[in-house]
């Protein structure tokens, strides 16, 4: 019988974030980085891929919407002390009207900036992590970042 060693089990914890880094970049074809602070792989927003942010409650209503519309988006929920949020990711960006913008900001639905990254869920996340609602599928083309957008709207105006 063989035990693991505090330096044989911290080397298999130093390997996970970059397993995760490359199973992000080879199946997925995400632009992924590691934090080396935290160690948390990071996905870089803008150039391929992008996100929209709302409160888990209105969140689950947009997801109903483009369930509804037999439509798969990844969603990470992130939580928090008071509130969760979910991140919606979509194809990269396209220009919006300021009625757009408007009505994103009244649904409190808010984007980043380009060349932000975010946290990507790591393997095995449990309830109070980091964690995918919709896990991503390999080689399944995100939504556009105007189906997302129009399903917020229609949301919003719907409960509003």
């Amino acid at each position: 019988m063989t035990t693991a060693t505090a330096a044989a089990t911290r080397q298999r914890d130093d390997a996970k974030p970059i397993l995760l880094s490359q199973y992000y970049t080879d199946l997925l074809s995400w632009p992924t980085t590691i934090a080396p602070d935290t160690g948390e792989v990071q996905l870089r927003l803008g150039e391929t891929i992008d996100a929209l942010v709302m409160r888990a409650r209105f969140g689950g209503e947009v997801n109903h919407q483009l369930v509804q519309a037999m439509l798969h988006v990844p969603i990470i929920i992130v939580p928090g002390a008071k509130v969760v949020d979910w991140v919606f990711l979509t194809q990269p960006r396209t220009p919006m009207r300021r009625s757009t913008i408007d009505d994103l900001m009244a649904a409190e639905v808010g984007w980043y900036d380009a060349d932000d990254t975010i946290a990507l869920p790591a393997f095995g996340a449990t309830e109070g992590d980091l964690r995918w609602l919709q896990c991503p599928e390999a080689r399944a083309e995100l939504p556009s970042w105007e189906t997302i957008v129009g399903a917020v709207r229609r949301t919003f105006m719907r409960t509003w």
